[in-house]
């Protein structure tokens, strides 16, 4: 009960996050870039956690399930990655449609590789 409760405030605060960077970066652009950021800092921040954790068990699992799941979890977000290419479909950017799709997922596996590889350097 108690890790379900953590994860939840986690989460809240996860979603606050999110939202407040989404304010802070609204721009004119059609270019979903708060999604986009978010969700390559989360990746990062994920991976690097977990690396670090699995390397130097300096976190307790429930630790590092409340950063992963309830923290991480409601910052980042793939289903707003998915509304926003079809919004942008829907308005005829087609090329930018498709350009925002590779970009999140090639960006979010570079940040994985770095955020895995950051740790792994840090520990030794």
């Amino acid at each position: 009960m108690r890790e379900r409760l953590y994860i939840g405030v986690a989460g809240a605060f996860g979603a606050s996050t999110r939202l407040l960077i989404g304010h802070l970066l609204i721009v004119s652009a059609s270019f979903p870039i708060a999604t986009f950021l978010v969700n390559m800092m989360g990746t990062f921040i994920l991976c690097y956690i977990v690396e670090r954790a699995r390397l130097l068990g300096s976190l307790s699992s429930l630790a590092v399930t409340v950063i992963t799941s309830g923290f991480l979890g409601a910052f980042t977000t793939f289903s707003a990655v998915s509304v926003e290419t079809v919004e942008l479909l829907s308005d005829g950017f087609f090329g930018l449609a498709v350009a925002y799709v590779f970009s999140s997922l090639l960006g979010g596996l570079a940040m994985a590789a770095l955020g895995f590889s950051l740790a792994r350097r840090l520990t030794v």
